[in-house]
């Protein structure tokens, strides 16, 4: 069995203990104890774990769905849910949330909390391996100063022509500035393509998975502070696109 670095988001102190020494007596390391959702993300920016073990009550407003999606924003790791919560709403939201690689209710057996954190981590190495040779078709490389960089194409945001140039801006999910790219939008375009990409004007392409809000003639785009123009002529489109449903009374 493979020595595992692994995070403990759980507020009550005893049990927090109880699953470290059962973690540790595995022979696995425990990267931190977190007991809210502000520990928790510092947990994983400070020290990325192999595996996450989630409890879903948190000291604090934001319980551990809320850890979780903001873990997964940052990095895939696998995360096993580990709550007292034996509530069908409480399992739903989680699924609704995340794909957890293992759910456990307290009181927890040692055996079963060993085994699932094993599977949790066998399972997401499979999911890396058969992922792979996918990666390779998601990625491009771009030509960035003297060199070209691989530019993971479903982490791309949109791409906007740099004014007055033939260069594009190319903005990336975790990136807080975009990359200039010495490409006209034209000619990149055809390696940015359907189902994601949607070509909203002359200088403007979006990836549809990243819009979060339509409003008026704009759309917000995740993480990002200015509002993006629709053109009028691409709008009907773009609502077809993103399965817009009106009300039928108005």
């Amino acid at each position: 069995m493979d020595r595992l670095n692994i995070l403990i988001v759980e507020d009550d102190v005893l049990t927090a203990n109880d699953i470290q020494r059962t973690l540790e007596k595995a022979g696995h390391q425990v990267t931190a104890v977190a007991r809210s959702f502000n520990e928790a993300v510092l947990a994983v920016k400070r020290q990325i774990p192999d595996v996450v073990l989630l409890d879903i009550m948190l000291l604090g407003s934001q319980d551990g769905i809320a850890v979780a999606r903001e873990i997964l924003l940052y990095k895939q790791l696998p995360i096993v849910v580990l709550t007292a919560s034996t509530e069908e709403k409480t399992y739903q939201r989680v699924k609704d949330t995340f794909t957890p690689a293992g759910y456990i209710t307290k009181p927890f057996n040692p055996l079963d909390l060993k085994r699932s954190v094993d599977l949790a981590w066998q399972n997401f190495r499979l999911e890396i391996l058969s992922g792979a040779a996918s990666t390779l078709q998601d990625s491009v490389f771009l030509p960035v100063e003297k060199g070209f960089e691989k530019i993971i194409k479903s982490d791309v945001k949109y791409i906007a022509t740099q004014k007055g140039t033939h260069c594009v801006n190319i903005f990336e999910i975790y990136k807080k500035e975009p990359r200039l790219i010495q490409l006209s939008m034209g000619h990149l375009e055809q390696y940015f393509s359907l189902p994601n990409f949607y070509r909203l004007s002359r200088s403007l392409l979006v990836n549809l998975n990243y819009i979060e809000r339509i409003e008026g003639g704009q759309i917000k785009i995740q993480d990002e502070k200015n509002l993006l123009t629709i053109p009028e002529a691409g709008r009907p489109e773009l609502m077809r696109r993103l399965t817009v449903i009106r009300n039928p009374r108005k």
